[in-house]
């Protein structure tokens, strides 16, 4: 009963928003079936996904412009109503501010990573990326020094909670013609005592034609003594991927290996369907491998 209370809730808010010009809404349905294999003897056949409703708007006033975006979740097992995207953006062409819930500029980029059993022991570029959920501020600045540079510092409190993350994180990305490259740096505090660290991250991605991308990833925090590197490509509606994660500290390496591929749904505009297999392995685990088959449908 609660679910629906919330669901109407948002019914009646998209019905008043939509009086105002420039909000639009967009929703979409995502099913997952997997069948996964960790041991000889433990199989497993599991159903879920989400209905993702979107709404967003921006204005502008000469060169200055605010932005905003909300993205509910409603979950297909029963986990209810949550909240994914909801952040708004304010600025101009040369700098911007954007707080709320979001992701800030990634420093590992999976590619088509459909597949259910994408692991890594290591480090990622990530811990400060964003969509907190526990109260913390998360804001980033951004500054575009030219039209082929960006510079975005996210900053996430803290938030006084055993092992919650928060510090600072600079990003440059540079993009031009097919290459685009960015760097970071992420200064990690933790709370409750924990400590500190600092991660380096690095990702490069070339777009080799319209429909072929192909990207490598590296990321590094020596405190922690963790690392990965990842390389992944897509071909069009094919999506390729390779990951290995270490952690010198227990001495467990990790690689992950998948692929997937997206094919219209009967015909129908904006239904796809996308069977995808994915491996992993870990240091003193049994193999994971996993077949999942993804359904979409954008209403």
């Amino acid at each position: 009963m609660q679910h629906i209370f919330k669901l109407a809730a948002v019914a009646a808010l998209c019905a008043s928003a939509a009086a105002h010009a420039g909000v639009g809404f967009d929703a979409n349905l995502e099913t997952n079936t997997d069948f996964r294999k960790e041991t000889a003897t433990q199989d497993s056949i599991t159903n879920g996904g989400r209905v993702e409703i979107n709404a967003a708007a921006e204005a502008k006033n000469g060169d200055y412009f605010v932005k905003a975006r909300g993205t509910m979740l409603v979950g297909l097992t029963g986990s209810g109503v949550s909240i994914d995207d909801a952040w708004v953006q304010a600025g101009s062409s040369s700098v911007d501010l954007k707080i709320g819930r979001f992701e800030a500029m990634d420093l590992f980029p999976l590619g088509k990573d459909v597949a259910a059993n994408i692991g890594n022991v290591g480090y990622n570029g990530n811990t400060l990326r964003g969509r907190k959920t526990d109260g913390r501020l998360h804001a980033a600045l951004g500054v575009n020094a030219s039209p082929a540079v960006r510079f975005e510092l996210g900053l996430v409190t803290e938030k006084q909670a055993e092992g919650a993350s928060y510090g600072l994180r600079p990003v440059v990305q540079f993009a031009a013609g097919a290459l685009t490259v960015r760097a970071g740096v992420e200064a990690i505090k933790t709370d409750g005592g924990g400590a500190s660290s600092t991660g380096l991250g690095l990702t490069a991605g070339y777009a080799v034609n319209s429909s072929t991308t192909v990207n490598a990833n590296f990321a590094s925090n020596s405190k922690q003594d963790k690392s990965a590197f990842g390389l992944n490509a897509t071909f069009g509606d094919a999506g390729v991927g390779f990951i290995q994660g270490k952690n010198k500290a227990t001495n467990v390496k990790s690689t992950s290996v998948y692929a997937a591929y997206t094919f219209p749904l009967l015909g129908v505009k904006g239904a796809s369907i996308t069977p995808a297999l994915g491996f992993y392995k870990e240091t003193g685990k049994s193999n994971d491998t996993a077949f999942r088959v993804r359904i979409n449908y954008a209403f």
